[in-house]
């Protein structure tokens, strides 16, 4: 099968080619995309040095994550490949997690698939029933995109940013009759922001600690995807618009910055109301 990766870069250091170490050798081409303001000359020299097949290209400033996905996504395309592993740069794959996810996709009907995504670590391991689960999303980082679906679907959303664009998108595939599939077999490091975890009147609370511009996004971006799909997945809907009043109430009683973050919350909802996105912009 061919297939090609991208890997979305943003200021990073020696430990990111540790993990892009980990999925290079199982894909044909190497596709990293740099949002830096800033290019270092030491890293571009060492990961063409260990990645030979890696293709290069730095934007020159932040353009989001759905912006480099469809860079490589479009350069993919033309090059031929079926399929395009998704990675952030502070993900690493587990010991045959491709091998597993291309051995999901050979077993099933390759025209219904629209993405194939491993488990990861941080995630709860409660699915020891079934390997393969069929869900609403799943996230960007350890997941094969199907490129024909893609040039179906169309682009990610660019003026998501970031935060649910990756939920977005499968949403958007599932209208379209694709499926979204999680191999549990197949492991991926991953970790969701700097969680820390606290007792709460016997119950165990865990808080994701993301600072105060990814709350704007995630609330705003959240509430733009439950408008646009909450007819066709009501529940969903119903479990995402809970998830946004536990937050609330686990910043408030957890995380510092307390004050700046719920500023954020209010303005990711404004700016949803006003239909307001792209890069975050309050001064």
């Amino acid at each position: 099968m061919q297939i090609a990766a991208v890997v979305v870069l943003y200021r990073p250091d020696a430990d990111v080619l540790l993990n892009m170490a980990s999925y290079s050798m199982a894909v044909e081409k190497l596709y990293v995309i740099d949002n830096s303001e800033e290019v270092s000359p030491q890293f571009i020299e060492e990961m063409a040095k260990r990645f030979p097949h890696a293709v290069y290209r730095s934007l020159g400033e932040n353009l989001g994550m759905a912006k480099a996905l469809n860079i490589a996504a479009t350069q993919a395309l033309e090059a031929g490949y079926s399929w395009l592993l998704m990675m952030d740069q502070d993900s690493k794959c587990g010991v045959s997690m491709i091998e597993q996810l291309l051995a999901t996709l050979k077993a099933q009907p390759l025209n219904e698939i629209g993405i194939v995504a491993a488990g990861y670590t941080a995630a709860p391991t409660s699915h020891t029933e079934a390997l393969l689960e069929e869900v609403n999303s799943a996230i960007t980082s350890g997941s094969i995109l199907n490129l024909r679906a893609y040039a179906q679907v169309g682009p990610f959303r660019e003026n998501l940013f970031i935060d649910f664009v990756d939920h977005e998108y499968c949403l958007r595939l599932q209208v379209q009759k694709y499926k979204i599939i999680i191999n549990h077999a197949a492991r991926l490091s991953h970790q969701l922001g700097n969680q820390t975890c606290h007792n709460l009147f016997g119950w165990r609370l865990c808080t994701s600690n993301h600072n105060y511009l990814r709350r704007y996004y995630i609330t705003r971006n959240r509430l733009e995807i439950l408008h646009q799909f909450k007819k066709y997945f009501p529940e969903f809907a119903a479990s995402e618009k809970n998830k946004n009043f536990v937050e609330i109430l686990k910043v408030l009683a957890f995380e510092k910055d307390k004050l700046r973050k719920l500023k954020s919350f209010i303005l990711g909802y404004l700016d949803f109301k006003r239909r307001k996105f792209g890069r975050y912009n309050h001064k």
